[in-house]
């Protein structure tokens, strides 16, 4: 075998070698769902300009959000804290760290940290570019 041979196969061994073996990554799946937490199923969905937000929110020890409601599709996950989740007829569900939550879409609800430490939260959201994310009543 000429030496350009024998290169060109020993750079593809190393890349199949490599590719095989530094590709360590773990994925687990937090949340895959069809509906919001209060078993509401997502309507079809018709996104002309797509529009993804993601925010870091802080809530403070005995605080509460106001009652509010999204128009969009958003999921949150708890990064610390507990929180507890009401909405306006006063159905609730409580969230530990890690916990991820399909929020409700079009229906009022609010937030509130009881516990002694902040709550932490990252909420994902995905709907038409220039739709509010919250809508406070």
């Amino acid at each position: 075998m000429n030496k350009s041979i024998k290169f060109i196969i020993l750079i593809l061994l190393s890349v199949l070698f490599i590719s095989n073996t530094a590709y360590s990554a773990q994925k687990d799946v937090l949340l895959q769902t069809t509906k919001t937490w209060d078993n509401a199923k997502y309507k079809k969905i018709k996104i002309k300009k797509p529009e993804v937000t993601v925010l870091n929110i802080i809530i403070g020890v005995g605080e509460s959000l106001p009652m509010h409601k999204h128009d969009l599709v958003n999921v949150a996950y708890v990064k610390k804290g507990t929180l507890t989740v009401i909405t306006d007829k006063n159905k609730q569900i409580t969230l530990h760290e890690g916990d991820c939550l399909a929020e409700l879409v079009g229906k009022y609800h609010y937030g509130k940290n009881d516990g002694n430490e902040p709550v932490e939260l990252v909420v994902f959201y995905i709907g038409e570019k220039g739709t509010p994310l919250s809508i406070n009543k």
